[in-house]
């Protein structure tokens, strides 16, 4: 090998040195952009949630309370004063219907108090209520194989229709028109 070949060799040589270090200043240059970009981002992130957090713990006290204190059930008819009254209330024609996944559920114990019971309802406009004396204590409305009640039951409004007859829209009544909702037991 020659001299002039090795020192051609030794310029090809470096010249790719040259071209792989600038490569490799130009990806350092790069991954410092992306660093830096990283932490813009990390930064704008940790911002968002700390506004985030504080716009809802300043929903807590702009807005008003969840549910309704003034509506009150007065439930007549019951058989005796040793079994509890339940009120449940539906804001679904659906799931009044199927009987199933009331809105609330509020179990009253004192006698004295079935005549006003105090319902801490959810802000709906229309809603339902259906009422019932559980005599044998077992906590669900007892009905026999038929679907025929077992024990006393109501609804608002008081329809003049049977149990499985009535529907949904007999007995939903507006909340805002409304202080006080008699419910009469049927037998």
């Amino acid at each position: 090998m020659t001299f002039l070949s090795r020192i051609k060799i030794y310029g090809d040589n470096l010249r790719n040195f040259e071209k792989n270090f600038h490569n490799l200043k130009h990806s350092v240059h790069i991954e410092e952009k992306n660093n830096n970009l990283v932490q813009v981002m990390h930064s704008f992130a940790a911002f968002s949630l700390k506004v985030l957090i504080f716009i809802i713990f300043q929903c807590f006290f702009v807005i008003k309370n969840s549910y309704s204190s003034h509506l009150e059930v007065k439930v007549t008819g019951f058989n005796n004063a040793t079994s509890p009254v339940y009120v449940w209330g539906y804001d679904r024609k659906f799931y009044f219907d199927e009987k199933s996944a009331p809105l609330f559920m509020v179990q009253e114990r004192d006698v004295n108090r079935f005549l006003n019971i105090s319902l801490k309802a959810f802000p709906h406009i229309v809603i339902g209520l259906f009422a019932f004396q559980d005599i044998d204590g077992n906590g669900e409305f007892t009905v026999n194989f038929k679907g025929e009640p077992q024990e006393p039951y109501g609804f608002s409004l008081n329809p003049e229709k049977n149990y499985q007859d009535t529907i949904f829209e007999e007995i939903a009544f507006d909340m805002e028109k409304f202080e006080l909702v008699e419910i009469k037991l049927k037998q």
